[in-house]
């Protein structure tokens, strides 16, 4: 481990949870060139490298076919997210917020951590450095592509430890993304939590989190070079998936595309079949929209919704 070197910065898929995160991750990750964080790496961080073959027989014994918030496929080789990792080692991962919702802001703060002390701050980012020498030793120093949406208020410390990073930004109609939100979180809640939650914390902490992910993100992806960053609308990704992830190997200049092209082809024609949770946007949800989140409504260039009804 203490000789292994990063030697290609990561390819970091950043935007809020609820913005297709998931799917493109999915997809990316079928480039076998390049390495993931699956749910055998997140949820057992301490024990891959030497015991992966009796984790991966217990985790896919136990894991769920389908995450039960949106039936999205679920097992060991799966992709998820590195902040499980990061949990289950430290107290700086945020969604250890999931066990205790009570103390949901206080573990918030471990996203920007501009409200932690420095030594935190570098705690973190020393942690973050461990994990991913792991990932690389695993990989035999692939690029690694990295989906995790608290990364997104994290710019500045990734830039830091990979100043020629990628990013690929993830974005949805706000609406929508409310609605999914309370939906995976309520869920999620009720699966993890050890506390109980009033919904009213829950629905404000969303607003307040996501108000903060994208002023931290308009401010801080002004340090990364325009050529290594795209970003990418949820809506047009689903209507034309090959033409979006072309895009995204020719625009940042990343090998492979030939070699996977098909296999994603494959891949996402499978996928036309998928049934997103359809939503009856209520007012009370519009008016939150449009109270909290109508400057990212506003610069993603989405119909302002109205609520039926006047308060």
């Amino acid at each position: 481990m203490k000789k292994t070197k990063i030697t290609t910065d990561p390819l970091f898929v950043i935007g809020h949870y609820r913005t297709g995160t998931t799917y493109l991750m999915t997809t990316l990750a079928l480039d076998k060139s390049k390495g993931y964080v699956s749910n055998l790496e997140g949820y057992a961080p301490h024990y891959f490298l030497g015991f992966a073959k009796i984790i991966t027989k217990i985790l896919d014994a136990s894991l769920p076919d389908t995450r039960p918030m949106d039936n999205v496929p679920m097992g060991s080789e799966e992709p998820t997210e590195e902040e499980y990792s990061i949990g289950a080692r430290h107290k700086y991962g945020y969604y250890n917020g999931f066990i205790f919702p009570k103390n949901f802001k206080l573990y918030s703060k471990y996203n920007s951590f501009d409200q932690c002390s420095e030594k935190d701050a570098k705690k973190w980012q020393k942690e973050y450095w461990f994990f991913l020498r792991k990932m690389t030793l695993k990989y035999k120093g692939k690029m690694l592509i990295l989906k995790n949406p608290a990364n997104t208020y994290r710019l500045k410390y990734l830039l830091k430890m990979f100043p020629n990073a990628k990013f690929i930004h993830m974005y949805r109609d706000p609406y929508y993304m409310y609605a999914s939100s309370v939906r995976f979180f309520r869920e999620v809640f009720a699966i993890y939590a050890l506390q109980t939650w009033k919904d009213e914390d829950l629905q404000q902490g969303i607003l307040d989190n996501v108000k903060e992910m994208y002023e931290k993100l308009n401010v801080d992806r002004a340090l990364i070079p325009k050529e290594n960053i795209i970003d990418i609308k949820y809506e047009v990704l689903i209507k034309e998936p090959m033409k979006q992830f072309e895009r995204i190997y020719k625009e940042l200049e990343i090998d492979g595309w030939e070699e996977v092209k098909e296999d994603i082809k494959a891949y996402t024609d499978s996928q036309k079949s998928y049934k997103p949770n359809k939503w009856t946007m209520s007012d009370d949800y519009i008016r939150k929209v449009n109270e909290h989140w109508d400057f990212i409504r506003e610069q993603h260039g989405y119909k302002k919704l109205e609520p039926k009804s006047k308060k």
